[in-house]
């Protein structure tokens, strides 16, 4: 399938609540979805991520950043969220990249495409070197960052004392 990252637009509205939907079902996260559970209402949704991307009334913790939608064949398959530059909070535990992909479509190779596809747009922003992080539990995102060039630099105890994270650098520039 061919898979294109495109930025979110009223055309996807429906596929991007049915995405959320699905992640909440699951009593999952959707990484990579500037905080998506979060927003009952597309539109303001999409205002934060605009207002985000053009570094607009951000709160200390949060630093530019540019929302893509993985698309394939016309359905939403994953998300992607490129933090233009690190706070040492980022720098420790989320990195540059964040990413998911819809539950119904893990398992089949997208994860690995669309993380190379926003490499591309990461060295578009000027970025050079990306880091990306993964709990060490989810073996299938580790291996996923490992296809596309990641080298696992350490490990690191999450803020919040739960989870081990793994600090993975990619040279793109």
């Amino acid at each position: 399938m061919l898979m294109e990252l495109l930025r979110p637009s009223e055309q996807y509205r429906e596929q991007l609540m049915e995405y959320r939907s699905a992640f909440l079902h699951r009593k999952e996260q959707p990484y990579g979805g500037s905080s998506l559970q979060n927003y009952t209402d597309f539109h303001e949704w999409l205002n934060k991520v605009i207002s985000q991307e053009n570094g607009d009334n951000l709160p200390p913790n949060r630093v530019p950043a540019t929302q893509f939608l993985s698309i394939g064949n016309g359905k939403l398959i994953g998300l992607i969220n490129i933090r233009h530059r690190l706070t040492p909070e980022l720098l420790m535990e989320s990195g540059h990249i964040g990413y998911s992909i819809h539950p119904e479509e893990r398992r089949k190779g997208y994860a690995t495409e669309q993380l190379r596809l926003s490499l591309i747009e990461a060295n578009k922003l000027g970025l050079s070197k990306v880091l990306i992080t993964c709990d060490k539990e989810n073996i299938a995102s580790a291996k996923t960052i490992q296809k596309v060039g990641g080298v696992l630099e350490n490990e690191v105890n999450s803020a919040d004392g739960k989870e081990i994270v793994q600090r993975y650098w990619i040279e793109i520039g």
